[in-house]
């Protein structure tokens, strides 16, 4: 059995509510984030609060790629935002082999072009898209549907 690979993630939205959650349970699991992000700075690596810098997703896609060759680890990318201009950026990640954990389901609820191209960019890379969303009372859906879907159930119909 092959050892496990450290995930090397940048946490964007730490700052909300979800993001502060988020960071709860990784510190559970002992995974310390590589990189935090908000909407107009970063920290990144082991620097220190005062050295926060000017978001520029470019430099976070090279630190993380940088990182994930020195350590074989794999990069993660999780974006707890609503952000759209953050979500631009899924395909070229995904294309450098990044993967992308999306908490919010704007870029998925959009034309279906836009999906098929972040799936084509997971076929020329290592990285993995997830995305997951809530309905009604914060309800995960998608995982829901796609264990019963996997365990040969049948949904006839969605109401809601």
């Amino acid at each position: 059995m092959s050892p496990q690979k450290e995930l090397i993630v940048a946490v964007i939205g730490y700052t909300g509510g979800v993001g502060t959650c988020l960071l709860k349970a990784m510190d559970k699991i002992q995974l310390k984030p590589f990189a935090l992000v908000r909407s107009s700075t970063m920290k990144i690596g082991a620097e220190d609060s005062s050295s926060e810098v000017p978001v520029d997703y470019q430099v976070l896609c090279d630190k993380l790629l940088a990182q994930s060759q020195a350590t074989s680890g794999i990069p993660v990318i999780a974006d707890v935002t609503a952000s759209a201009a953050v979500q631009t950026h899924y395909k070229d990640w995904l294309a450098a082999g990044i993967s992308v954990v999306a908490a919010n389901k704007g870029i998925f609820a959009g034309p279906e072009a836009n999906y098929e191209a972040l799936l084509e960019a997971c076929k020329t890379s290592p990285a993995r898209l997830f995305h997951e969303t809530t309905v009604g009372a914060g309800l995960p859906v998608l995982g829901t549907l796609q264990a019963l879907k996997a365990s040969s159930h049948d949904i006839v119909q969605v109401e809601g």
